[in-house]
């Protein structure tokens, strides 16, 4: 029976080459699309959960409350971890690790110096919590001692290639030699933790003097901790904060600790690319969307082409045929088809995943494509569609009565033409609200990167600077700035756009607790980064001293009354004068009080540990010519520091990065709007096909009788353009209701403009106007003699 089944879909899909050709193809490209949309989706909410213990490690956060606002703390002291652990039988081990977030150099006696980023220290207990693998190697031991260090299998290829590395030095920051102890395999993408270079963690006090102090006081290590089990950690967690609640640094008793699961850090609320939730949200909507609109079509091309088969199903009822076994007839052919749409999609799949997420900016293993909770996904994908796709057209077929289809009485409610008119329109409404979410993203996009900053940031050159150039600053930035075509130049601690450090001071007339992002710069910084004054220093007054500069948020933040200028700060120093608002960090988080220390002697920030922060800018004259002048500054820059290499960025590539979130969704909406329309241009060209094929007679008798071509076209695309009008009409304000959410997350944003909906309902006309168009002229331009000759 199965047998049968099977020869009589293959014949009919072999009959109507067509539309098999749009189904299989529609289907697949639908299914390929969300397959990888929501490969993405799940490669995110996999994140660490390889790691065998996943669900009984914990990380440690501290929230303390200051004024209306609650910071989030994932660092302490080194001898926390102890504490920590004493404080419940139910945590059995722990875990600290020392992450550099700045990029460090590395240097191989035979290859040079290298800056790296992945670098972390660790106690030796890193390698029994979390689920790394040691291709060579002790892990009991391979983190015991200090100066000693685990590397990935990439740094090991990068810096010895197919040499043995165990045994081998190569040197941190230049200058502190690390023996390797151990390979360890590359970390898979859904991996929190990517580390190349894995030290011990009892290297760190050994480093030097500041080290030793932060490693006896200083809060810079993250804490995770090993549970007995998943169910204890609001046990522990209460029992914790019972006995150290409060105790948090010297922030008082409004501070207490949280446990957060290790699956739970790459979505949570302290993760370091909190646009992913923004994006899986969307990407998973998006990725429903194509799927439905592919299947979509093909039910709506199969129950249009359901009356060429209805002396089929009539004949088969007559000779004993149940309505069951027509429904598994039915049900074949759609598992036929979509199972030859399914090895298309994974065909382009394999091929075209790595493309798409370059373009995208995302990075997923290959491997993932095999991993067993994937090919699950997969399996349940083609079940689904199987199910979806071959339910409406099985119900539909097989529900025909044999009387009345043998006596030509099929149409009305059984032809279902209805619901394939309900599938156009949700076809095209969806295209439409992508058409309109795409401009709308382009538009507050384009927005934010145009809008004006209060700062000058085109031609400006940052150059990270570290420790090794503490003690030739002073004659690297002279130099500098006697080469033609410079400037000017400036000092901040850390790089605009990059980041920030943050104090608390209290406003002068509640006494509540207002945040301050700090800088410190030196005092061209006003100067060179072309900064508005709206009340200029003092020169005579602050000469010779440091001095604060307030922005304008600052100022009423803090509630200062009269003239700023020459006010005592509550901490050390005078306010020297008040800048306009600038925009220092992303856009998107809005204007921040601010306070900028001028400082004369910046050698002192450079040798202190958070150094590496550290930015020159360097404001180039727009006429010079900018590969020289960057070649000359890194020759100067080599000359004053030999200990690592020459790197830069532009100031504005700084700020555009701030976008990364909104630039994916702008790329994804013009990808998907064009796969939406192309899916749903498909699904009605089709139809338009089998509309003129069923009125091929009608079609040559109105020619007889004089009809013109214009005329035709008009008859076979007149019901068509009326459900593009009628989806124009419900993509309108739905487009507009979720583009409105979407932008009330912005503090400054577009109010869309009329236009855009103006131009994505004529664009949708044109494009169904042209794809009718194809198939109705060439139906009006056929010989009405050969249309009519056959019965």
């Amino acid at each position: 029976m199965i047998t049968n089944y099977l020869k009589v879909a293959i014949r009919n899909l072999a009959k109507s080459k067509t539309y098999s050709v749009i189904n299989i193809f529609g289907l697949g490209l639908g299914m390929a699309v969300s397959v990888l949309i929501l490969m993405f989706v799940m490669h995110e909410y996999s994140y660490d959960k390889f790691h065998a213990n996943h669900q009984r490690i914990y990380r440690v956060l501290g929230k303390v409350k200051m004024g209306d606002n609650e910071l989030q703390m994932p660092s302490f002291s080194s001898d926390k971890a102890l504490v920590f652990k004493n404080s419940d039988a139910r945590i059995k081990d722990f875990v600290r690790i020392l992450p550099t977030y700045d990029k460090i150099v590395m240097k191989s006696p035979e290859k040079g110096l290298f800056f790296e980023e992945n670098f972390m220290f660790a106690d030796p207990s890193f390698l029994k919590i979390f689920s790394f693998t040691l291709k060579e190697g002790n892990p009991a031991q391979a983190l015991d001692k200090p100066f000693t260090m685990v590397i990935s299998e990439r740094a090991a290829s990068k810096y010895f290639g197919n040499i043995d590395p165990i045994g081998k030095i190569l040197s941190y920051q230049g200058k502190h030699p690390l023996q390797i102890t151990g390979v360890m395999k590359n970390a898979p993408s859904n991996s929190t933790f990517n580390p190349d270079f894995l030290a011990s963690l009892s290297t760190y006090p050994q480093l030097g003097q500041q080290e030793k102090n932060n490693w006896i006081s200083g809060g810079i290590f993250n804490i995770y901790l090993l549970l007995d089990s998943e169910k204890s950690a609001s046990i522990a967690e209460r029992n914790l904060n019972k006995k150290e609640g409060g105790k948090l640094d010297a922030f008082g008793s409004k501070s207490r600790y949280i446990l957060e699961g290790l699956s739970s850090i790459h979505l949570g609320n302290n993760s370091v690319d909190g646009g992913n939730n923004k994006l899986i949200t969307v990407f998973t909507g998006v990725a429903a969307l194509i799927l439905f609109l592919a299947l979509f079509n093909y039910m709506s091309l199969t129950t249009a082409r359901s009356t060429l088969r209805a002396k089929e199903v009539g004949v088969r009822k007559v000779i004993g045929a149940g309505r069951s076994g027509l429904v598994r007839q039915f049900y074949a052919e759609s598992v036929l088809l979509c199972t030859l749409a399914f090895a298309l999609a994974f065909v382009l799949v394999r091929f075209l995943h790595q493309p798409f997420y370059d373009l995208l900016d995302l990075h997923i293993d290959a491997s993932f494509l095999v991993s067993p909770n994937f090919l699950a996904f997969l399996i349940a994908l083609l079940v689904l569609t199987v199910l979806v796709a071959g339910s409406y057209p099985a119900l539909v077929l097989s529900g025909f009565a044999p009387l009345e289809v043998l006596k030509g009485r099929l149409g009305g409610k059984r032809s279902g033409a209805g619901v394939r008119r309900f599938f156009m329109v949700f076809q095209f409404t969806v295209s439409i609200a992508l058409i309109i979410s795409s401009l709308v993203v382009k538009d507050q996009l384009t927005f934010m990167q145009n809008k004006k900053l209060g700062l000058h940031k085109d031609q400006v050159l940052a150059v990270p600077l570290t420790q090794s150039i503490a003690g030739n600053y002073f004659p690297l930035r002279e130099e500098i700035s006697q080469q033609a075509g410079i400037q000017n130049y400036t000092f901040c601690d850390v790089g605009l756009f990059k980041g920030y450090n943050m104090f608390f001071l209290k406003n002068e007339t509640n006494k509540k607790d207002v945040g301050i992002v700090s800088m410190l710069v030196d005092g061209r910084f006003v100067e060179t980064l072309g900064l508005k004054w709206k009340s200029m220093p003092v020169p005579a007054s602050f000469k010779s001293t440091n001095y604060w500069l307030l922005n304008e948020t600052a100022v009423k933040e803090l509630g200062i009354k009269g003239d700023p200028v020459g006010q005592d700060m509550q901490i050390a120093g005078k306010i020297g004068g008040v800048l306009k608002d600038f925009h220092f960090t992303s856009v998107q988080s809005g204007m921040k009080a601010m306070g900028v220390q001028v400082v004369n002697d910046t050698t002192n920030i450079l040798k202190r540990p958070g150094g590496s922060k550290a930015v020159m800018y360097v404001r180039l004259d727009p006429k010079a010519d900018i590969k020289d002048k960057v070649a000359t500054i890194e020759t100067i820059f080599k000359k004053y520091d030999k200990e690592k290499p020459f790197e830069y960025y532009f100031l504005d590539d700084a700020f555009n990065a701030t976008f990364k979130t909104e630039i994916r969704m702008s790329k994804m909406f013009s990808v998907f709007t064009g796969l939406a329309i192309f899916i749903a241009c498909m699904g009605l060209f089709g139809l338009v096909t089998f509309t003129a094929e069923t009125r091929t007679k009608e079609i040559g008798i109105r020619k007889v009788l004089g009809s013109s071509v214009a005329g035709i076209v008009a008859l076979l695309s007149g019901d068509f353009i009326k459900l593009v009008l009628i989806a124009i009409v419900l993509a309108i304000p739905a487009a507009y209701f979720l583009m409105d959410k979407w932008l009330q997350d912005f503090p400054y944003r577009i109010q869309i403009p009329i236009t855009i909906y103006l131009y994505a309902s004529l664009l949708a006309i044109v494009i169904a106007v042209v794809t009718i168009s194809f198939q109705s002229i060439k139906a009006a331009l056929m010989n009405p003699v050969k249309s009519l000759k056959n019965e």
